[in-house]
This record gives C-alpha cells, sequence and structure tokens, in this order.
C-alpha cells in the first residue's frame, strides 16, 4: 500500500485541482450553444465564453457594451443602464405583484398606478392616465380544476379561456369529440351534460428536434437587410393586411363564434375544451382560435373553456377511439370586472427645451397589458420595462432634449389594441376615414417594442426608405444592432401611427424562445427573461431617441401613405370594373408597395384615384381584396418586371 501512496496522492491532486478537473471535463463533454444550437466546451458554456460560431456570449450574458469616448453621453447612459439599472426589479414588480395583467382587472390597473408612482420617483412628474373605455370589462380566474375520473383518475392539465363563464360549481360529464364546428346542428338533443372537445383545431405534438431559444444569425439579418420588398416576410412577424382589416375581422369572428356558443349554452353543455398548440403541456391560452375573448360588457360570456395541454386532450381522443367514455369532473370559478375607471393609457413626458420644438414629440412605447395564464413577464412586462428605463436613463443623466420625450404604455392591446387605437383615434386621426387631427404633425417618430425580451438588432423600416439614413447614424455605437430591413411587421401598437402617416417602427429584436415556448402562454413568466438584453434595449432606445428628439427637422414620412383616397394630382390611375370588389388599393415604385397606403374610391366606372407625382417613370399593379392584380388594359406582352420580385407591373411615363 505504501508504494502506491504517491500515485494515489497525484490522483488526488488532479481530480480536486480546478482547472484540472474543468479541463478534463471539456475534453470528455460537450455542449450545445443555445442561442445557434452549435458545440462549444464545458469552460466556454459556463463561464461567460464567447461562441466561435454566433459570437453571442454565453452564460451568464453578454458584457456591457463598449464605446469610444465620441460619445461622452452613452458613458453616462451606460452607468445608468448597467452600473443603476431598476429594470429587473420594474419587471419583478409588474409580473410578481402585479401579473397577470389582463384588460379591466384590478391587477392591470394597480399596475398602472405603481408605474406612475415609480416614474414620479425617479423625477418624471409630467403623467396621466387617459381613459381608452369603450365599456371593455375584466375577468379573472378565482379557482379551477379538471379531473379525469374514468377511466380511471389523472388531473387534467387545463387553464380558463378568458371572458368565459364559471360552471357553478363542480359538474361531472362524459367526453364528446366535436370535429367540425360547422356541423354542430347534428348535435342537438345531444350534448346535455356533456364536456366537448373541440377537435377541429387539434393536431397531436411530437418530439422537437429544433432548439427552443435561438438569436438571429448574421447571414439572417444580411438577408433581412438586403430584402427588396416591404410586402415579403424574412424575419418576425407580418400579415398581408391592413389595420382597420385586422380589427374588423376580430370583430366579425366574435359575431360568427356567438351562434356555435349560444347553441352549447341552450343544449346544456357543461364546458368546451380546446387542445394547446404548444408540446411539452405548455398551455397556449389566448383567444385567438376555437374560443374569442369577448371583451366588451355588452357581449356574450361563453360557457366555461379551457385550453388543455396537447398531451392530455390527445390521451382523451384516443381513450375515444379505444371505445371507452371518459369522464371528467370540472370546476370554475370566475369573476367580471365592469369598472370604467380600470380602463386607461398611462403617458408620462421629459418636456422639450427648444422654443421652436417642445411641442413636436418622438414617443416610445409597450402594452402594459397582458394574457392571463402566465404573469406577462416577457409579453410586454419586459417592453414596458425597458421604455420605463429608457426615460429613467434620460432623466438621471439630465437631457435637455429639443423635443418632447414621450413614453405610452398602453391596455389591452391584447384585446384588439384597445389602448392604442382609443389613443390615436382621439388626438391623432381616424385610420378609417383617414381625417387627421392637429397633433397628427407633431410627433416625429413613434418606436414599439412587442417582440418578446430579445435583444435589439435593427429597425423595421416599414417601407419608409428614407428614414434608414437617420438609423444608420444613430445607430453607430451598436455595431450588433445596425439591421435595417425595408420590412413591414405588424400585430402590434405601432400600426396606428404607420398607418395615420406618422413614422411608426418595431424594433427587430433576438427571438429567443418567444414564440416557440412563451408566447400567450402559462410559462410567459420573470426566468424568461434575459437580464442583459434588457438592460442592453434599455440603454440604446434611450440614447436613439434622444438623438432624434435632438434634430433639426422631424423625419421623413412616407410618400402616399393615408387611409383616404388621394383625388386631387396630374395621375389618374384607373382600374374598370370589380364593382363587386370591397377594397381596392393601387400600389407601386411611387409608395413603395405599400399594399394600403394608397386606396382607391368606386364609381360607376370602376376605381379610380389621382397622384401628384413628378416627372419620371413608374411601375404599378393593384392589390384587390387581398389579392394582387394586373392592370387587364395591359397586354400580357407590355406587362414588367421590376427585378426585386414584382411582376405583371404596368409602365406609365409622367411627362415633365
Amino acid at each position: 500500500m505504501k508504494n502506491h501512496l504517491p500515485i494515489l496522492l497525484l490522483l488526488v491532486l488532479f481530480f480536486c485541482w480546478p482547472g484540472a478537473s474543468i479541463s478534463l471535463r471539456a475534453q470528455q463533454q460537450s455542449f450545445i450553444c443555445p442561442p445557434c444550437n452549435s458545440p462549444c466546451d464545458t469552460i466556454q458554456f459556463h463561464h461567460g465564453g464567447i461562441c466561435p460560431t454566433c459570437r453571442m456570449r454565453l452564460k451568464p450574458g453578454e458584457l456591457p457594451p463598449k464605446f469610444s469616448p465620441a460619445y461622452p453621453i452613452l458613458q453616462k447612459m451606460k452607468t445608468q443602464a448597467y452600473d443603476q439599472s431598476q429594470i429587473m426589479h420594474t419587471i419583478s414588480m409588474l409580473s410578481d405583484v402585479y401579473g397577470p395583467r389582463l384588460m379591466g382587472t384590478p391587477n392591470y390597473y394597480n399596475s398602472v398606478l405603481w408605474v406612475q408612482k415609480e416614474l414620479k420617483k425617479w423625477g418624471i412628474s409630467s403623467v396621466n392616465t387617459p381613459s381608452f373605455d369603450q365599456k371593455h370589462r375584466g375577468w379573472s380566474v378565482q379557482n379551477f380544476s379538471m379531473v379525469m375520473v374514468a377511466p380511471n383518475r389523472m388531473p387534467m392539465q387545463v387553464y380558463p379561456q378568458a371572458y368565459t363563464a364559471g360552471t357553478s360549481g363542480l359538474k361531472k360529464g362524459e367526453v364528446v369529440l366535436l370535429n367540425n364546428l360547422q356541423k354542430i346542428a347534428q348535435w342537438k338533443g345531444k350534448l346535455q351534460g356533456k364536456i366537448v372537445l373541440l377537435g377541429n383545431s387539434y393536431s397531436p405534438v411530437s418530439s422537437q428536434y429544433q432548439p427552443f431559444t435561438r438569436r438571429f444569425t448574421d447571414k439572417q439579418l444580411k438577408q433581412a437587410a438586403q430584402n427588396p420588398d416591404p410586402n415579403h416576410r424574412v424575419i418576425g412577424y407580418l400579415g398581408r393586411r391592413s389595420i382597420v382589416q385586422a380589427i374588423r375581422w376580430s370583430y366579425n369572428r366574435r359575431r360568427q363564434k356567438k351562434e356555435f356558443f349560444d347553441f352549447c349554452k341552450r343544449e346544456g353543455v357543461i364546458a368546451l375544451v380546446e387542445a394547446s398548440d404548444y408540446p411539452y403541456g405548455i398551455l397556449h391560452a389566448d383567444g385567438n382560435r376555437n374560443i374569442p375573448s369577448y371583451m366588451h360588457t355588452h357581449q356574450i360570456s361563453p360557457i366555461a373553456s379551457f385550453v388543455m395541454a396537447n398531451e392530455h386532450f390527445g390521451r382523451l381522443v384516443r381513450l375515444l377511439k379505444l371505445g371507452y367514455k371518459p369522464q371528467l369532473e370540472v370546476n370554475l370559478q370566475v369573476k367580471f370586472y365592469n369598472n370604467p375607471a380600470y380602463n386607461v393609457n398611462l403617458l408620462a413626458n421629459i418636456p422639450g427645451t427648444d422654443a421652436q420644438l417642445k411641442n413636436e414629440k418622438v414617443v416610445i412605447g409597450a402594452h402594459l397589458d397582458s394574457w392571463h395564464a402566465g404573469t406577462g413577464a416577457v409579453d410586454n412586462a419586459s417592453g414596458a420595462a425597458v421604455m420605463m428605463e429608457a426615460m429613467r436613463i434620460l432623466k438621471k443623466v439630465g437631457v435637455q432634449p429639443k423635443r418632447t420625450i414621450q413614453l405610452a404604455l398602453w391596455g389591452g392591446e391584447e384585446q384588439i389594441f384597445a389602448g392604442s387605437r382609443r389613443f390615436t383615434a382621439q388626438t391623432l386621426g381616424d385610420i378609417r376615414t383617414g381625417k387627421l387631427k392637429s397633433d397628427q404633425r407633431k410627433v416625429t417618430a413613434y418606436f414599439n417594442l412587442d417582440n418578446g425580451a430579445g435583444k435589439i438588432r435593427g429597425v423595421y423600416l416599414m417601407g419608409n426608405q428614407r428614414i434608414g439614413q437617420y438609423f444608420q447614424k444613430y445607430l453607430k455605437p451598436f455595431p450588433k444592432s445596425q439591421t435595417l430591413t425595408t420590412q413591414y411587421t405588424d400585430q402590434t401598437d405601432h400600426e396606428f401611427f404607420d398607418a395615420l402617416n406618422i413614422p411608426g417602427f418595431q424594433f427587430i429584436q433576438d427571438p429567443l424562445d418567444y414564440i416557440s415556448a412563451i408566447h400567450h402562454t402559462n410559462i410567459d413568466t420573470y426566468e424568461y427573461v434575459p437580464e442583459s438584453d434588457v438592460k442592453y434595449n434599455a440603454l440604446l432606445v434611450a440614447y436613439l431617441v434622444y438623438k432624434i428628439a435632438q434634430q433639426d427637422k422631424m423625419l421623413p414620412r412616407k410618400p402616399f401613405n393615408s387611409p383616404k383616397p388621394s383625388l386631387e394630382g396630374n395621375v389618374t390611375f384607373r382600374l374598370p370594373g370589380f364593382a363587386k370588389a370591397k377594397e381596392v388599393n393601387l400600389v407601386g415604385t411611387f409608395n413603395n408597395w405599400n399594399l394600403f397606403g394608397t386606396p382607391m374610391v368606386k364609381d360607376d366606372k370602376g376605381w379610380y384615384c389621382r397622384l401628384p407625382l413628378s416627372a419620371g417613370r413608374y411601375l404599378y399593379k393593384f392589390f384587390i381584396d387581398g389579392v394582387w392584380t394586373n392592370h387587364p388594359n395591359t397586354p400580357k406582352a407590355q406587362l414588367k418586371k421590376d427585378g426585386k420580385g414584382h411582376g405583371g407591373l404596368t409602365e406609365i411615363i409622367v411627362e415633365k
């Protein structure tokens, strides 16, 4: 034994010495970089090394950015953003204390009061809370449960759907599967005491072979920057519809669904259940599929409705196929709130100081409300907190902006943009008629943050090509955030500003796990907000809006961008026929292919509009009820292409 003692001592030293053991494990193990799914070694993964593939820093997060001495104001802002940061405290308060923040609830309203108090504590005294109430109501869960009791017992993983009614106590019923909601009449007299599975939208999940969390690669961002067509989605979110169409569709959908819910109530259905479309037991609980949210006081309250884990829903479906008759015990207790005082936005100002420009505004905004299954930390406490923190940074470093910098936190974004829709209608203009108010000319830009908690990588230009030069200049200190894409993006509050021809923008953000796991789900919680990303975002926003507030001139606006048809100009465009069309838009090189910015008006000959065009060559076609359409009078052999993905175009030459 004595002869082996030196060897044993060496082995003990080797495995106990930190550097030696880590080195050995690094050689024996490999890990996957969460952002880009590339292999990286143990030391990098655990000690914050930089991934050799995507160049993003791994755990514990990116180091603070470094700035040239040429940007002294940034150094001051950086100290506030990183050394004096309040952002994670803000997110914790909004999500852990006041989450979830469904519109019209005490939680939402109390979060507004807390934000107001916090802003004033930071020295931002110009704060007000204008109402957006349009007979909106709130709703919250008091208690719920769902248990399978036959053929054996199992608690079911579910969450109630917003604005639905309770069950009036514990109820037990047999499960039935309804695959076609259009054929509901054939179930008449057969649903009393039943629990209905909505199989029309059910698709079984399976193992996922892609990482939940990812960052944009340099290649993806380059493709976005080189995209010549603003209507072609390369990254982010884009639906080819106007904000007016989106609102109309949402309300029409609720009216169409009402008949189904009324039928279920008359027939004595206990509850409705739809499957989550997320894997791994994640519950996607919002009103965007079978069970929309009826958020007005005059609307119906559908019978008790739940979203169920896809895997549990699948088990019930398979049991039915095997000939069993599953039974569930269901209990749901809810509370409705009909208090108009809860339905408010929050506006806060850092006043401008220039005698000529102080009445103009640069507005930064995010929605403060959330869905109800999680705490709304990522969507959108993170966005609201970034914008709040940007205001705190600006105030603490003592900037004296020429223009007023305004913070807008919206309520009810998840309920058809209730807050921003009402605000813009009251102060800026009508998105349906195009009639503008005087304040529309005073907003130089609106910046929105609502794509999760990921790092800002650039800006969606919303088809406004002339504005890119300003962002190139002001984002120069942020080399990882300089992607500018002409692409449109939608599904959030900036759309109202863009529709009224105010430069309105959404930031490009790293997707992380926002859509793959977090968006409108029960795991939208504090844990999935990356601290380094939101600190960085607050710093970038603070600097960008300050620089824009200091400009001598307002940012350029898009040409021919209005909900109101243009009937004045030197060039008349006419589309013969199409009498049954509901909406016709003129789209071409003169408006950078804006699908909804140049509407046409109907007369007895078809559709027309007039535009004031300078001398030159222009290409165009029509967008009719969502369909690209060539001019019917242009011979096929004369149709042109623009080399940027557009074909079937008519050419027009405007002489001097």
